[in-house]
Parts: C-alpha cells; structure tokens; sequence
C-alpha cells in the first residue's frame, strides 16, 4: 500500500458540481483544499483567433468556464474513497461532461494538516 501524500485535481467542467464536492471532501476530513475559478482553453483560444468565436457561435457551443479544486490527501486509498464518495453522490467523472480527476504523488507536504513525511 502506498501511503504517500498526494495532490488531487478535480476539474469540474459544471459550476454546479461544486459544493457537492466540497461537501464531500469536508466529509472525508479533507480540509487542505482550494476551489479555484477556470476558464476553458475554447475561451482563451476565441479571444486570440477571432474566427474560432465564429465557429463556436456556428456550432452552438457555450462559453467554458470551470472550477478546479486542488486538494492534499494523505494516501492512495483516500483517493479511491473521494472517487468513490463522488459517485454515490452522482458526481461520475468518467461521464465527458462532468470533469476529471488527476492524482500526483507529493514528496515533499510542509503544513499543519498532516505530518511531513519521506
């Protein structure tokens, strides 16, 4: 078992889904987390190339914003239990238009929240 910090990256592709999350990463104790706003890279692309604004209108596809959330969670397991939580709360991250989740291993945590650890 791997019982190395690590830092989780959800990006949620509905603003909608957010204070679920949050509630359930306030469940599971995880309490070193930042929401952060985000904004598509379709959005930053229409406002350096004007023309894929006029594609994006041709097509009917919305303005992309998102919410990303960063979070330090102490092991792998607790991973799979966030996961875990999410869907039985119908966050499923595997559906395209929900959002994702990504985990690293953290070598080095300096903080409050849990012990440093080699």
């Amino acid at each position: 078992m791997d019982n190395s910090m690590h830092v989780v990256i959800i990006i949620l592709k509905s603003e909608a889904y957010a204070k679920p999350v949050v509630s359930t990463l306030v469940e599971l104790g995880l309490f070193d987390t930042s929401v952060l706003d985000g904004e598509g890279v379709e959005n930053v692309a229409t406002e350096t190339a004007p023309i894929l604004s006029e594609v994006t209108a041709l097509f009917g596809q919305d303005i992309l914003f998102n919410k990303t959330i960063i979070s330090v969670v102490p092991d792998r397991e607790t991973i799979f239990s966030l996961n875990a939580a999410l869907r039985r709360d119908g966050i499923d991250l595997t559906q395209p238009e929900v959002g994702t989740l990504m985990a690293f291993p953290c070598p080095i945590y300096i903080g409050a929240e849990y012990e440093v650890r080699k």
